[in-house]
């Protein structure tokens, strides 16, 4: 099945998620998906730079899904299998595009379970997650901008939007995040950190 196809699958899967195992399970789901396109992208010949890059997708993808693999249970992994189904790339800067969107809405959405979680250790898969899953987003941008040297046009065409340039991205939100606090303020010395984590998430 086409890559983008299975990206705008997982997409909407995630949007419909509604408990929190089943977003963590899609959200497991997406960077294997993302594992798979690195995969595939490590046998391109279109372009000297996509298969090294690839390779580094495809090993971010899968320590994402390390990440994100402690807090989902077997019975939680609905909707399983997308990256099994994958055979073909399509246009590497359509797909590319479209997985560049995924990735920021899991992180986002990682941020969003992290600041309501109940348990530390479900803050923290959160928390490791959006690390894993920023480190494929940025490896995804560096494999749009190899991809798309010469083909704005074509994406344009297909449906993509064209790359953003660095003074014109969006800004970013700070968000300062910390654990439950179920016994009084956190020591976060205690856990080898002087202060709360920051993420960053999009502003708009």
């Amino acid at each position: 099945m086409e890559a983008l196809r299975l990206i705008r699958t997982a997409r909407h899967a995630l949007a419909e998620a509604r408990h929190v195992p089943d977003v963590l399970a899609e959200a497991r789901q997406a960077v294997l998906l993302t594992e798979a396109v690195g995969a595939l992208l490590t046998e391109s010949e279109e372009d000297d730079d996509l298969p090294g890059l690839g390779r580094q997708l495809s090993e971010a993808g899968a320590h994402a899904a390390v990440c994100l693999g402690r807090s989902v249970t077997s019975s939680s992994l609905v909707n399983g299998g997308r990256a099994g189904r994958l055979t073909d790339l399509g246009e590497p800067v359509v797909a590319l595009g479209a997985l560049d969107d995924l990735l920021r809405e899991v992180g986002e959405t990682l941020v969003v379970l992290a600041c309501g979680a109940d348990t530390e250790s479900l803050y923290w898969a959160c928390i490791d997650g959006v690390d894993a899953v920023s480190e494929c987003k940025d490896v995804t941008a560096r494999l749009l901008e190899a991809a798309d040297r010469g083909g704005g046009a074509e994406r344009t065409v297909l449906g993509g939007a064209e790359p953003e340039l660095d003074d014109q991205s969006a800004p970013l939100l700070v968000v300062r995040l910390g654990p439950p606090d179920e016994d009084g303020p956190t020591d976060y010395r205690a856990t080898g950190a002087d202060e709360a984590p920051e993420v960053s998430v999009p502003a708009g």
